[in-house]
């Protein structure tokens, strides 16, 4: 299983990119309102839950602007926890190119949304 999802991922990637080619209409993607799932939801009020809704419309909207090749790499590592090394094999590119693609989302997605990285003391994945 292991070894499985990172070449499922790479196929699923590569078919993605190819259709993107021929398909795409201009220079932007669109991303998944639904996709963002981070914030957990409870019985909260409706003041709490409209904020949370609010929080990750930001969320999706910040990492939707994200140039293709930031955006992929932050949501392999992040919403699927692949490692650096599972992304360098599924982009095709060197580890250090993950790392800094990496390191460029968070600084953009951070920039975004008016926050300064790592402010809350949560560990950043490595």
């Amino acid at each position: 299983r292991g070894e499985a999802r990172p070449w499922l991922l790479s196929i699923v990637r590569n078919t993605f990119l190819t259709w993107l080619q021929i398909n795409r209409p201009a220079d932007t993607v669109g991303f998944d309102d639904g996709l963002v799932e981070l914030i957990p939801t409870g019985d909260d009020g409706p003041e709490i839950l409209a904020a949370r809704n609010f929080d990750r419309k930001m969320l999706n909207e910040a990492i939707a602007a994200l140039p293709l090749q930031f955006r992929e790499a932050l949501i392999l590592r992040e919403l699927e926890d692949l490692s650096y090394k599972d992304i360098a094999r599924i982009t095709d590119v060197p580890m250090g190119t993950v790392m800094s693609r990496l390191a460029r989302a968070r600084r953009l997605l951070a920039e975004s949304l008016g926050a300064t990285p790592n402010i809350s003391g949560t560990q950043v994945h490595k």
